[in-house]
């Protein structure tokens, strides 16, 4: 992986050993926290996709479901209608 963010080595070298080793920790952890972030954002995109699937899906049997109401619905209006008779 290419370091996205470069420091001149002197100034590395200028500074006390302790706070040199800080920032270079605190670079790496800033670097894992970005790919985190962008694994995360990731698995979020492909978790709103598979939502808008589920909905569709979801909507479809609704729809059915709906239909085999009325169908139900209309052959029970017809059998009374005969008993009735």
């Amino acid at each position: 992986m290419a370091n996205m963010v470069s420091f001149n080595p002197d100034i590395l070298q200028i500074l006390p050993p302790e706070t040199s080793t800080g920032i270079i920790t605190l670079m790496s952890i800033l670097k894992t926290v970005g790919i985190i972030f962008i694994i995360y954002f990731a698995l979020q995109i492909i978790n709103l996709i598979m939502n808008i699937k589920r909905n569709k899906r979801i909507k479809i049997i609704e729809e059915k479901t709906i239909s085999i109401e009325n169908k139900i619905n209309k052959l029970l209006n017809k059998n009374n209608k005969t008993s009735n008779k």
